[in-house]
């Protein structure tokens, strides 16, 4: 019995691309690098950061980071739109006594100021920022914070996320896992990684959850 959800945010809530881009050439800039191309940035969202830049630049992370919080804390949240059926989902999931929570590589900070956007305040009972973790996705540490703030226990307890990242965190818990497909992930990694199941919205997610699809697969 399924009681607890803890959702990705990027590529599974959110698209807040955009922003990550402008902030990610903001630092390359400000350190005298080129810029980069918005598809190669968006093929490394749902990764830290850190691993990202080094197919970019030899420039330390250290010095690229606080230009790309700079520059995030305005164009990441600005630039957020709640994607198509998340918000038809969630009121569903709500009104069915779901406990909700958000893990995401994203810092706490910037997940505080997106639920306040999109008034999720009452939606989501637990969030969980990368900084608040010594190792993000696909390290399941952020998992398993999630999972104690929750007071939730592991079987009752469902992951949706959109990346190879997210399958690999929840099944080192082990948690069962949905993916949801996005932009930044093909079904066939996902396939690979051994999710539970793959859906192609959010929506869908209900058909599960309501028992047209077997959870016990």
């Amino acid at each position: 019995m399924i009681k607890n959800l803890i959702f990705d945010l990027d590529g599974t809530l959110i698209d807040s691309s955009e922003g990550v881009v402008e902030a990610v050439n903001h630092s390359l800039r400000q350190v005298g690098e080129t810029e980069r191309p918005a598809k190669e940035i968006k093929a490394f969202i749902g990764y830290p950061l850190k691993m990202m830049y080094t197919h970019f630049t030899q420039v330390p992370f250290e010095k690229l980071y606080p230009y790309f919080q700079e520059k995030a804390n305005h164009t990441v949240i600005s630039a957020a739109k709640m994607l198509p059926g998340v918000e038809n989902a969630l009121s569903k999931f709500k009104r069915d006594g779901y406990k909700m929570a958000i893990a995401s590589t994203k810092v706490r900070q910037h997940i505080e100021a997106i639920v306040g956007k999109f008034n999720w305040d009452k939606i989501f009972a637990i969030y969980s920022g990368g900084d608040e973790v010594a190792k993000v996705k696909p390290d399941p540490a952020i998992l398993k914070l999630t999972l104690k703030r929750l007071n939730a226990e592991v079987s009752e307890t469902l992951v949706i996320g959109d990346t190879i990242n997210d399958v690999l965190a929840a099944k080192a818990v082990p948690l069962k896992v949905v993916a949801v497909k996005s932009p930044y992930c093909d079904r066939e990694e996902l396939l690979t990684k051994q999710a539970n199941f793959i859906i192609d919205s959010i929506n869908d997610l209900y058909d599960l959850l309501t028992n047209k699809i077997d959870l016990k697969k």
